[in-house]
């Protein structure tokens, strides 16, 4: 028996379980990636996260509640108790919006399905059926890990005197926490469903990434709201007619609707909820039935075609490229990478992700000075407008340049990289030069000229300048180092996700908040209102700069460039394989 239990999962079944199987199995693989089956390791990466984070959490928690068990009054720690419920059904919704629109692409069936498919004997209606099936299972076992955990933890450190540990705390606080992402998920579902068949085939996939980015961008900045949730306790005894309108309120009405509570307002607050849900989800099914009339017909028989450049604009590209590329080989791969930017909605979506953290962490900047001193925070030049005035065009240029340097490493169409191979002699540094140039001309300008109007707004025009100085210097230093060891032309070599540990990733990351954003901000505000720290710090980023740049443009001379990604070598040649 242990034996063909074994040996199931490797053998064929019914072609719906195996459709099934096929879905399930392929949510996160994609032509970026080289290997089916290598975002497993970025995977285990997130659940090692995930399982030390909530030992923190644990801990946190249970010391909060041995602190409110020692009050003779139940009181604070029933309001404790309706804040936490609130805060757990709040996260777990965002953090399935967030998974819902990371794989808005793989909501419905789209062409590559069907082409994969299109040899064996398929019905459309099969396609379709095994691909809400998988959806709604794979969705199901990601809300299950997000909400389980934090159902059961909550009551096991919070039982006492007051509230003794049982399973109906904990399936209640499940249930709802669960009914409430599943509802979020069917809605995002349902939306893209309409977006799909109302919207003509050629602007759809402009609008459905706009859409995604703005989706991704207001979850993110949704955060910080959300994690100042236990913080609320003291509100949880208000009845505010506007909360029948926000939906974690309506789950949490539900939470405690199944805890026994009948008051008038928490019943009509799970009622909406329950209502909620089955629309949601009865609106997700309708989309997938629509789509099956509709959508699968467009998607085969009219295939989506870029937009033509009009002769203006053509003119103006290829003057900029004339006068920032002029040698023939830069602009060559000038105009291969903007090409790819341009019809790539793959890559678009991953710089639209990074542009969404670097939002959020400026969005949350403002809140938080809004939160301590008011609007009137806003008119005064103290040291912590200056400090978050000068962290906008840092954080934008931090993730800005590190999205560019991470979307480079994606391929677009690995058979098309011999016309570089065949042409690398003599022109490496061009193609180079290009990656250099895209960096500057996309990233850095650009937050340079939008965020110069807000520093002006925030500081006046003289600490405005002042402030938009050494931001430039200090990302212009970013970009040299995220160079520094780049061998290889954007979009041309394979790509194998998971070679760093996603701890390790995510440590790189916060300390370039800390250390780039949040130090370097803090620096630039001591020194506008000082001129001879001013022009002793802008020296020093300049000689940096310089220094940087020459050392940069010495390793290209001496590498060679990269077109396939391979695993982490067991003895390593030190360089010593460069020509």
């Amino acid at each position: 028996m242990r034996s063909q239990v074994q040996e199931w999962p490797e053998e064929t079944h019914r072609t719906g379980f195996e459709l099934r199987r096929h879905f399930f199995r392929r949510f996160f693989d994609s032509d970026l990636v080289s290997t089916p089956g290598q975002w497993r390791t970025v995977a285990g990466g997130l659940i090692a996260i995930v399982a030390s984070s909530s030992i923190i959490v644990t801990q946190e928690y249970f010391g909060k509640y041995r602190r409110l068990l020692e009050i003779d009054s139940p009181e604070p720690y029933r309001l404790a108790m309706i804040a936490d419920h609130l805060f757990f059904i709040t996260l777990g919704m965002c953090l399935t919006g967030l998974f819902t629109c990371l794989q808005w692409g793989s909501l419905f069936p789209g062409l590559r399905d069907y082409l994969a498919l299109a040899g064996l004997p398929l019905r459309p209606r099969d396609i379709f059926t095994a691909k809400f099936a998988a959806l709604v299972a794979f969705a199901g076992a990601f809300i299950v890990a997000v909400n389980a955990l934090p159902s059961a933890m909550l009551p096991a450190v919070s039982a006492g005197r007051h509230q003794v540990l049982g399973g109906p705390s904990m399936l209640t606080l499940f249930l709802s926490a669960a009914t409430a992402s599943f509802f979020l998920f069917f809605a995002l579902v349902a939306f893209q469903g309409l977006l799909l068949n109302l919207l003509p085939g050629n602007l759809f996939p402009r609008v459905s990434l706009l859409v995604q980015g703005l989706l991704v961008t207001a979850l993110l900045c949704a955060l910080p709201f959300v994690l100042a949730i236990p913080g609320t306790h003291a509100a949880m005894t208000t009845r505010p007619d506007a909360a029948l309108w926000w939906p974690p309120v309506w789950f949490l009405g539900l939470d405690q609707w199944l805890l026994g509570n009948r008051e008038p307002y928490v019943s009509r607050l799970a009622a909406r909820a329950l209502i909620a849900s089955a629309t949601a989800a009865l609106a997700a099914l309708l989309g997938y039935v629509w789509s099956f009339h509709r959508h699968r017909i467009r998607v085969i028989e009219m295939p989506f075609e870029p937009g033509r450049e009009t002769a203006w604009i053509r003119k103006l590209r290829d003057a900029a490229a004339g006068l920032t590329a002029p040698r023939s080989p830069e602009r060559a791969a000038l105009g291969f990478i903007g090409k790819t930017l341009a019809r790539s909605q793959q890559h678009r979506l991953v710089l639209t992700v990074f542009t969404a953290i670097a939002a959020a962490i400026v969005f949350n900047g403002f809140v938080t000075l809004m939160t301590e001193r008011g609007f009137h925070g806003f008119s005064v030049r103290t040291f912590a407008l200056r400090q978050l005035a000068a962290s906008v065009p840092l954080s934008l240029t931090l993730f800005l340049l590190a999205g560019y340097r991470y979307l480079f490493r994606l391929p677009v169409e690995l058979r098309a990289n011999w016309v570089f191979k065949v042409n690398e002699g003599g022109n490496r540094l061009d193609f180079l030069r290009a990656a250099h140039r895209t960096l500057f001309w996309a990233a850095v300008a650009p937050v340079m000229l939008l965020t110069g109007p807000v520093l002006v707004a925030l500081l006046g025009w003289r600490e405005g300048v002042c402030a938009l100085i050494p931001a430039f210097l200090a990302a212009m230093i970013l970009m040299e180092m995220l160079l520094f060891r780049f061998d290889r032309i954007p979009f041309t070599s394979s790509y194998l996700p998971g070679q760093r540990p996603l701890i390790e990733t995510v440590m790189i990351y916060g300390a370039a908040v800390v250390f780039y954003i949040s130090a370097t901000s803090a620096v630039i505000a001591s020194a506008v209102t000082d001129w001879p720290g001013f022009l002793m710090l802008c020296g020093a980023l300049l000689a940096v700069w310089a220094h940087l740049s020459k050392a940069r443009i010495e390793v290209w001379e001496a590498g060679r460039l990269e077109y396939e990604e391979t695993e982490e070598p067991l003895v390593h040649a030190l360089d010593l394989n460069k020509d």
